[in-house]
């Protein structure tokens, strides 16, 4: 009995043991399991923000204007430092007199290289390497944003190499001074916190490493307990013995919150510099890197524009610490102190092209699927800075003018308020130059380029044109340029419905040149065209050259009454600029490099949908748009060169339009209001001249061609009275284009006897040579 009594407490011991080491077990390995699943989340995160997307390079080339590009800020943005002497190291340049010279640092293969442009009225005339001259050079691309950009977020990342060491030390004596020596805990940090903590009787400083707050910000969440906070300790040390102390410092850097510019968080050093200072973190000075690094703590409460007294305090405070831990001598803090807080009018946008870069985030989850299961790519993107500054420019330009003509356009609220999106494409390859969403994207950002659907009014006509004027197999055109149309009242049955489109404010021209009825953009003469091109022909040819949208064969459709987007409408105008080539879907990705591996481009695949003379002949009858139709006011506007485009109003003038390009480049402009307000606005009015703003400016700083006439096209003189070949009698004489073989007969309509003699002898003549 005794025995059995003591063999119980054993195994109840063994029991106890065995319990333990399983709860043991399990707790282990729940920790383990959670460790992992953290650390995967912390990676995904990382690799997100870690991709980085880049600007198309700016290129420098004969004809090029370097103020119109910007070129010194470029590479002030770049980093690239203005020298007195001849630029002995990448990374430098110089002006001289009538030249500039740039040590252009080196990349993709390509060494660096020290080039000379050679300029004329600050036009690049000729440019040189080593004496030689050379077609043209790009500078590095600069960075846009991460792929992990969250939306409602000011976000511009930065390379730790590119932040200045006056910052990453502000940073440290502010935050973290041990940063380098502990693993992610700072025992001496904490218990100094609590010490100076107990004797202030309140919080004066918080005792988290730089590692704690980035996984708070990352992984665990802001709300404080005691188990959050356990958490976070752990997940910490985790981070620290998974990746090297710099690119947690360099994360930390992209992510800490940094205030408020309206609804857009502002988000890491580099997007918080340009909204505070206008300035690249580079070009901090040591008070500025001090302000900043002083507002992590309280980013708002601490604002240099809401509490500029309490920015100051705070800076100086950074400054004091500095000088304790031996980064700054007093002279050093004297003069930082003594910098002026000035509080910037309004907060300056922190990233870049908003709405662009939201797109490119869209087609690259479309194409490439999650990026975040592989860190540190790389995406070059087609933007082209110099364009994007001038597109919103003239965006914001163009709406204040228009509400300042019109004042019963102004809307208080900013969800009322009238809109505008900007598109530009290069018509060769198709890829998008710059892109406006709307006019400011802080008050909302719906990106109207690409999503608003709109109809497109009058600026669907030269696809009716087109379906008219263009070839049917071996059939000839039902029309040419020269093909005299009613431009009268016409009312239209279909399916037991009458429908009556009517001019622009009621006025009709009666019989005109085809030409003229798109120059001038009548609508009843449009709706005969497409009788006679034959609706499902008008169709057909519009979703050939990219407009590949839901639209019914009803008579309607000639006036542009169905829906469409700003993007899908410039795509389909793309073969009229670039010699009948459809190209795939305007893109913004040029292409994806993943570490230290080659550049994998994106796909370009293209089809011909019209044969150049075709698109030339099309080109013409838009040029005279420009040239004599309701687009007049582009010259006017300070518009020169070869430039052919399309106005666009729908009836009810809810939406305004302006399609118009040249040979190197497409830009289409809408204007209305969100909720489909009449705003009673022709899109020569509206849209045009927020065009003509951006065009002006954009064919000034890049040099533009003439477009060329292509094999298949004739030139040939008409009365525009017949639509028949002019001859010396007619009163009214004019050239006109054709596709070759589809010219009209000569006029006999005109003339004396003699001079009718003389035509039935040509013409009997011209019968007997067949």
């Amino acid at each position: 009995m005794t025995s059995l009594w003591r063999r119980r407490p054993r195994r109840r011991l063994v029991v106890v043991a065995l319990a333990a080491g399983v709860v043991l077990v399990a707790l282990a390995g729940a920790l383990a399991i959670h460790s992992w699943l953290m650390l995967s989340r912390f990676a995904r995160a990382e690799a997100r923000r870690s991709t980085l997307v880049y600007a198309s390079p700016q290129a420098l080339a004969p004809g090029i204007n370097v103020r119109g590009v910007d070129l010194a800020g470029t590479l002030a943005r770049l980093k690239y430092v203005e020298s007195r002497g001849v630029p002995a190291t990448p990374g430098q340049w110089r002006r001289t007199a009538g030249a500039w010279e740039i040590h252009v640092r080196g990349a993709d293969g390509v060494p660096p290289q020290r080039i000379r442009l050679e300029l004329r009225d600050e036009r690049i005339t000729r440019l040189t390497r080593d004496g030689r001259s050379v077609g043209a050079v790009a500078l590095e691309p600069e960075i846009l944003t991460s792929a992990g950009d969250r939306p409602g977020e000011e976000y511009r990342p930065v390379r730790l190499a590119d932040v200045p060491l006056v910052l990453i030390n502000a940073v440290l004596a502010a935050e973290d001074h041990r940063f380098f020596e502990h693993r992610g805990l700072d025992a001496r940090g904490l218990v100094r916190a609590a010490w100076i903590n107990f004797r202030a009787g309140r919080v004066r400083q918080g005792g988290s490493t730089i590692t704690q707050q980035l996984v708070k910000n990352r992984l665990v969440g802001p709300r404080r307990t005691l188990g959050r906070k356990l958490n976070e300790a752990w997940l910490a040390t985790l981070v620290e013995w998974r990746y090297p102390k710099e690119q947690i410092l360099q994360a930390y850097l992209n992510e800490i919150y940094l205030g408020q510019r309206g609804a857009l968080a502002i988000r890491g050093v580099g997007a918080a510099a340009r909204a505070w200072f206008r300035k690249e973190p580079h070009q901090l000075t040591l008070g500025e890197a001090a302000l900043l690094a002083g507002m992590i703590r309280a980013p708002n409460s601490t604002s240099p524009a809401a509490h500029p007294e309490r920015a100051r305090a705070r800076r100086d405070v950074v400054l004091g610490r500095m000088r304790e831990l031996g980064m700054l001598g007093d002279a050093d803090v004297r003069a930082a102190r003594a910098e002026p807080v000035r509080p910037s009018p309004a907060v300056a946008a922190g990233q870049p092209a908003p709405y662009f870069t939201d797109h490119v985030r869209a087609e690259l989850e479309q194409r490439y699927g999650d990026v975040s299961e592989s860190a540190g790519l790389q995406v070059f993107t087609t933007l082209d800075l110099a364009l994007q500054r001038m597109a919103e420019a003239a965006v914001v330009r163009g709406l204040d003018r228009l509400e300042t003509q019109v004042p019963a356009l102004r809307r208080k609220e900013g969800g009322r308020r009238l809109q505008a999106a900007l598109l530009a494409l290069d018509p060769v390859t198709g890829e998008i130059r710059a892109l406006v969403g709307g006019r400011d994207y802080q008050a909302s950002q719906y990106n109207r380029a690409t999503l608003a659907r709109r109809q497109p009014g009058s600026a669907f006509k030269p696809f009716v044109f087109l379906a008219a004027l263009r070839a049917r197999g071996e059939d000839p055109p039902a029309l040419t340029a020269a093909s005299l149309v009613d431009d009268v009242p016409i009312t239209v049955t279909q399916d037991g419905r009458t429908w009556s489109p009517r001019n622009y404010e009621d006025r009709y021209e009666g019989r005109v040149t085809a030409r003229r009825a798109l120059e001038q953009s009548l609508n009843a003469a449009t709706v005969r065209v497409a009788e006679a091109a034959g609706l499902p022909a008008v169709v057909a040819t519009a979703r050939q050259l990219g407009l590949e949208i839901e639209m019914e064969p009803v008579p309607a459709l000639a006036l542009g009454v169905f829906e469409t987007t700003p993007l899908e409408l410039a795509r389909a105008y793309l073969p009229l600029a670039n010699g009948g080539v459809r190209t795939r879907p305007p893109a913004t990705v040029r292409g994806v490099r993943e570490p230290d591996g080659p550049l994998e481009p994106a796909e370009r695949a293209a089809t011909r949908v019209l044969s150049p003379a075709e698109a030339y002949l099309m080109t013409s009858l838009l040029e005279g748009v420009v040239r004599a139709g309701t687009a007049t006011a582009a010259r006017g506007l300070g518009v020169t060169g070869s430039v052919a485009g399309k106005t666009g109003t729908t009836n009810d003038a809810r939406d305004a339009w302006f399609v118009g390009y040249t040979p190197g480049l497409l830009t289409v402009v809408w204007v209305g209001f969100d909720n489909g307000e009449p705003h009673g606005l022709s899109g020569s009015r509206a849209a045009l001249p927020i065009w003509a703003d951006f065009m002006r400016r954009s064919t000034a700083a890049y040099p533009q061609g003439d477009f060329t006439v292509p094999a298949g096209v004739a030139f040939a003189d008409i009365d525009p009275t017949t639509g028949l070949l002019a001859t010396s009698a007619c009163p009214l004489v004019v050239r006109e284009t054709f596709l070759a073989g589809t010219e009209p007969e000569r006029c006999s309509e005109h003339g004396a006897v003699g001079d009718q003699v003389i035509e039935w002898w040509r013409r009997l003549r011209d019968w007997f040579r067949r």
